[in-house]
């Protein structure tokens, strides 16, 4: 096993699942890799792995599973799933392990999440990654995810669901191999009682399915202006459709010390350990010492 798996209670008795990497290690600000909305700690675990060896720095990374992802109890309402209570729950786990300033790695929710931190909670933040997100979101993006999970074909096993993943995403995700579409399907998917299922509580849908897309989305811009006082990283993906070009140019603008890379041949959301991103978050991570 490369990483150690505990539980933190979250302020309303929920239990959350977390996994430490490199815990060994001296770093004095880990990073905490925190994952989209129906994602999980599985996403980073390349990345972690790569980031607590030597190549990596030698650093320590935390990584979590939201309410209702991964391993982590699912919450009986299902209107706590948004960003505010997830949002705590991040705080919850930061205070439990008795951390100071971190650099935070967000991916899609993640992001989000990030950002209501530096609005709220800026004495955590060392650095800030953001992984295909920024503060407007195209909806179409989410409808497309919504989507994905309600109406394409229910595999039966890994093989055949990792068949299925490279079937949709692989003329946006060309720089995905054999291999990665296996991870992929492995990251998604779980037995349970002799079926595979999703490695996420359904009824996370729910506010994707409520989406009209003759609405403008709510924007984060007061939140992502918190950052421009923090090193902050974006990494868009080269075939999004959740962070749009236009989007990325204006946030250059507002923050012009932020640097921005391109994940290569990926759409929403990429995976770091994928492409050399994880050399690049490397060397960015080294200049927040």
């Amino acid at each position: 096993m490369d990483y150690i798996a505990f539980t933190c209670t979250a302020r309303d008795g929920l239990r959350l699942a977390v996994r430490k990497y490199g815990w060994h290690n001296d770093d004095a600000h880990p990073v905490f890799c925190l994952a989209g909305i129906t994602r999980n700690s599985s996403d980073f675990h390349d990345l972690a792995n790569y980031l607590a060896s030597p190549e990596g720095g030698n650093r320590r990374v935390l990584t979590m599973d939201y309410r209702g992802r991964g391993v982590s109890e699912y919450d009986k309402n299902p209107d706590n799933y948004i960003l505010a209570i997830e949002a705590d729950d991040v705080i919850d786990v930061i205070t439990a392990l008795g951390l100071g300033k971190l650099n935070i790695i967000g991916s899609s929710r993640g992001g989000l999440i990030a950002m209501m931190l530096a609005s709220s909670r800026p004495g955590v933040l060392k650095s800030v990654i953001l992984n295909d997100i920024g503060p407007v979101i195209d909806a179409t993006g989410l409808v497309r995810i919504w989507r994905t999970y309600e109406t394409s074909n229910k595999p039966s096993t890994i093989q055949e669901a990792a068949l299925l993943r490279e079937r949709h995403g692989k003329a946006t995700s060309p720089a995905f191999s054999k291999e990665e579409w296996q991870k992929e399907a492995n990251r998604l998917y779980k037995s349970e009682k002799g079926k595979l299922v999703l490695k996420f509580d359904k009824k996370l849908l729910k506010s994707l399915r409520s989406i009209n897309l003759d609405e403008r989305l709510p924007d984060m811009w007061p939140n992502f202006g918190a950052l421009t006082r923090i090193p902050t990283m974006v990494i868009r993906a080269e075939n999004s459709d959740i962070l749009s070009k236009e989007t990325l140019e204006t946030m250059k603008l507002l923050h012009p010390n932020m640097s921005a890379e391109v994940a290569l041949g990926q759409s929403h959301a990429p995976i770091l350990s994928v492409g050399g991103l994880q050399e690049k978050i490397t060397v960015f991570l080294k200049t927040q010492k």
